[in-house]
């Protein structure tokens, strides 16, 4: 998926991703340039191409103002959300598992179908992270869950 994209912060980019998985709001794939894992906003995707060469050329035509209504919070579907925490010590967990209940977000023990956020610390198997690609399941860090809940965005790259 190529494709040019503008941020939180007004900052527009081209970007490349392979192996795209969708959940409601976002994408997430592995990005060529980085070869990191990063998750982005549907309704900031200004412009698909073909390829990354094409989307860096489409970035000679992009006017700001024009991109200016993609600047919106999300609207949170707290309570329809599910999350799972993995690689975490269990103190790190419980604190974790109680923010998410005060958020209205129900917690789970395992990658299920319904899943949406797989949160991962520092020792997640790496079994438990492909299910959750596989199904589409968003993964997140401990800092970018936290951003989310603050602001409800993920994390702009």
């Amino acid at each position: 998926m190529n494709f040019i994209y503008i941020n939180a912060k007004k900052l527009v980019g081209a970007y490349s991703l392979i192996n795209v998985t969708q959940q409601d709001d976002y994408i997430q794939g592995v990005c060529l340039r980085s070869n990191q894992l990063k998750t982005f906003r549907k309704d900031r995707i200004i412009k698909e191409f073909g390829s990354y060469d094409e989307a860096e050329k489409g970035l000679l035509s992009i006017s700001l103002p024009d991109c200016a209504h993609l600047i919106t919070k999300p609207s949170r579907k707290k309570s329809t959300w599910e999350i799972c925490f993995t690689g975490f010590k269990s103190d790190d967990k419980k604190r974790l598992t109680a923010i998410a209940a005060d958020n209205d977000l129900t917690v789970r023990s395992s990658v299920t179908e319904k899943l949406n956020i797989l949160c991962c610390g520092y020792n997640a198997g790496p079994k438990k992270l492909d299910a959750a690609r596989l199904k589409g399941i968003l993964i997140l860090n401990e800092d970018e869950f936290n951003n989310l809940l603050e602001t409800g965005e993920l994390p702009d790259f």
